[in-house]
């Protein structure tokens, strides 16, 4: 009668033999994730020191296993951060804009802290840690790292090779009470008179005007676009005809390293 098939997750009889360099070796069959029984070994100096490192060693061989050849849980953190990335544009859904955001939030503001842990190493505590010191730095710093992390170690559980994703549990970020800044009729007009002074061609420093500063400044007062927003306004988004006119705003400008500037439409405007 053959010997009843290991539960995914446990291993069988634990085996003890001397070896030739005169240690213990440990043995014990274990079923991993993906459904084969492999030999775990582990020697120590006594039975018991073999015992339990045999027994550590297979608490360790978590339940969830990279579903690929790419990934585990032992990989450096740096690893998962390729990984995701190369994900990212194989999805193909983000802007560039906002790719390259990620990318930049991720190198420079979680990888400096988790680059030398491995997966597995990155627990609830250890998140925590990291975004309170930040969020009392940056609130907008801790949030960016908060958003790229969350998403790295999300697909490592997707792809089985987290069990969970620590990020769920850790601390929530308070925004810090802050009143907005509006200027004044005096700080506008403060605005307005050096323009108006520059597009007369009375300064003679600056490069040469040509009429548009005083106009964009001006939409940007009456719509409170941002300034990439106004700069892609075109001629049919503008409606004077209405009661009152509007301006439709559907776009941005977007300047890409080693790129030309563009006007890109406005990843919301379908929305």
């Amino acid at each position: 009668m053959s010997r009843p098939r290991l539960t995914i997750g446990t291993f069988g009889e634990i085996s003890v033999q001397r070896t030739p360099g005169g240690k213990l070796e440990a043995r014990a069959r274990y079923r991993d994730w993906d459904g084969k029984t492999r030999l775990v070994q582990a020697t120590g100096d006594s039975l018991k020191s073999a015992d339990r490192a045999l027994r550590s060693k297979l608490a360790d061989r978590t339940l969830f296993q990279s579903s690929t050849s790419i990934l585990a849980p032992d990989n450096p953190f740096g690893d998962s951060v390729t990984y995701w990335l190369e994900h990212l544009d194989l999805e193909d859904r983000l802007s560039r804009t906002t790719r390259l955001l990620y990318e930049r939030n991720m190198r420079t503001l979680v990888t400096p802290a988790f680059g030398n842990l491995t997966l597995r190493e990155i627990g609830v505590a250890r998140c925590d840690h990291f975004l309170k010191p930040l969020a009392k730095q940056s609130y907008n710093r801790a949030k960016q790292a908060r958003v790229v992390l969350r998403l790295a170690l999300g697909l490592a559980v997707r792809h089985e090779v987290l069990l969970r994703n620590p990020m769920d549990h850790v601390s929530r970020l308070h925004r810090p009470p802050h009143v907005p800044d509006a200027l004044t009729p005096t700080e506008v007009n403060a605005i307005r008179l050096p323009i108006a002074y520059w597009e007369a061609g009375r300064s003679p420093s600056g490069p040469r005007p040509d009429g548009q500063l005083g106009a964009i400044v001006e939409v940007m007062l009456g719509t409170s676009a941002r300034i990439g927003e106004v700069l892609a306004i075109r001629r049919r988004d503008i409606d004077i005809t209405g009661a009152p006119p509007s301006i439709r705003i559907a776009g941005t400008i977007v300047s890409h390293r080693g790129e030309p500037t563009a006007r890109q439409d406005h990843p919301k405007t379908a929305k």
